[in-house]
């Protein structure tokens, strides 16, 4: 399994792992100090909303700094909470990577450590633990695993390992939901890795894959699954892991969104549909048409979900469409406040939750997708982050 040391840089390659470069990086406007965040996973919450409504509305703003990762490497995935961000990355064609905070405050960090497994995707953070979806040993490329790196001391805090390549985990409380592509649902203590339950979806001769991190609430853990021996929606309850409902069938390659008394399912080409969480039962559904549909967020009683070439506000009691914006989508929408941030082929995207209209547009795009932080919004390019704050 893998393991994690401390990686010790010669005072030539600079006190920081990296080089930032601080004040606003446009003559638009002087963008003001950023406050604290409240994104610890790859959706933000267990229900997998991928919204913070409370915090301030976003505007077209400045770049407060700008950082870069020493020894090329790409970055993978970035969470945030508080005032510091964890950014992990992998060196390009090594079976390696890093994982590092930096300080929202200046994009200041004082150390790295090396990931002696390559990393697969943002980490989620339970406390001060950064729990990281790891590849397995070279030689077996088809598995995987987790660790989980305490921030405070730098001492790894305990392992998993998963049969096939893991998502990103998805913590609830002290609650720890490890999934992967070859059917592993493991539910662990995420202060110890002490496993509560398992499950395998599929049988002796296909392994079902998970192929999104669930969505946990106080009762249940909700994922999709698919492969021919095991294929739809599945609720599992919350302390045993047994499956309290599933519906077969569809193939949701999405995470799964819990909201108000309804489960959102993202299917794969043409229809977002809402079922009732306690029991399974198809409450409403709308049609879209314009290829792969990304999973939505939640804000502000609206649900808002996008396919390639549109992006719609609908009301979650009902799934009424209340407003249509024509863009080229690449990701799913973000709430920010009463913002829609939606990140597109050539730039990203801020739009009214109210009527869609556009507020501002950043002419950036990140492969690992946006942070946000109160007052700002954290984005990757390369080795590089920024973050980019409102002005003052």
């Amino acid at each position: 399994m893998p393991s994690i040391s401390r990686r010790e840089y010669l005072a030539i390659s600079a006190t920081t792992v990296l080089a930032a470069t601080a004040g606003c990086q446009t003559n638009s406007c002087t963008p003001t100090d950023p406050g604290v965040a409240q994104w610890p996973q790859t959706r933000a919450s267990p229900h997998n909303t991928n919204a913070v409504p409370e915090q301030p509305t976003l505007t077209a703003g400045g770049d407060y700094w700008t950082s870069s990762l020493a020894d090329d490497i790409d970055i993978t995935g970035l969470v945030a909470t508080n005032d510091t961000a964890v950014v992990v990355g992998r060196t390009s064609g090594e079976h390696n990577g890093i994982l590092t905070t930096v300080q929202l405050d200046d994009g200041s960090s004082d150390t790295t450590h090396e990931l002696n497994r390559r990393p697969t995707g943002p980490p989620a953070l339970a406390d001060s633990i950064a729990v990281t979806p790891v590849l397995g040993d070279y030689t077996e490329p088809s598995t995987g695993g987790l660790v989980a790196l305490d921030t405070d001391s730098w001492t790894t805090t305990w392992t998993h390992d998963t049969v096939g390549r893991p998502n990103p985990p998805t913590v609830a409380d002290d609650l720890l939901v490890a999934t992967s592509d070859r059917g592993d649902v493991t539910a662990l203590e995420a202060s110890t890795g002490d496993t509560r339950w398992t499950r395998s979806f599929g049988d002796d001769h296909q392994r079902a894959s998970i192929p999104a991190p669930p969505a946990i609430d106080n009762d249940s853990v909700y994922i999709t699954a698919d492969g021919s021996a095991a294929q739809g929606i599945y609720a599992l309850d919350r302390e045993t892991g047994e499956t309290k409902w599933e519906i077969p069938g569809p193939n949701i390659p999405e995470p799964l969104v819990r909201t108000e008394d309804v489960v959102l399912a993202s299917y794969d080409r043409y229809e977002l549909v809402a079922f009732d969480a306690t029991s399974g039962d198809r409450q409403w559904s709308k049609a879209m048409y314009d290829g792969r549909l990304f999973s939505p967020t939640i804000g502000h009683s609206r649900v808002f979900s996008a396919d390639k070439k549109t992006v719609y506000g609908l009301a979650v009691e009902s799934g009424d469409v209340q407003w249509e914006q024509a863009l080229d989508v690449t990701g799913s929408p973000i709430v920010v406040g009463e913002s829609v941030v939606v990140p597109t082929t050539d730039r990203t995207v801020g739009l009214s939750i109210e009527d869609g209209s556009e507020l501002w547009t950043l002419s950036e795009t990140s492969a690992t997708g946006c942070v946000p932080v109160s007052r700002g919004l954290i984005y990757t390019s390369g080795d590089s982050v920024t973050l980019r704050t409102n002005c003052e």
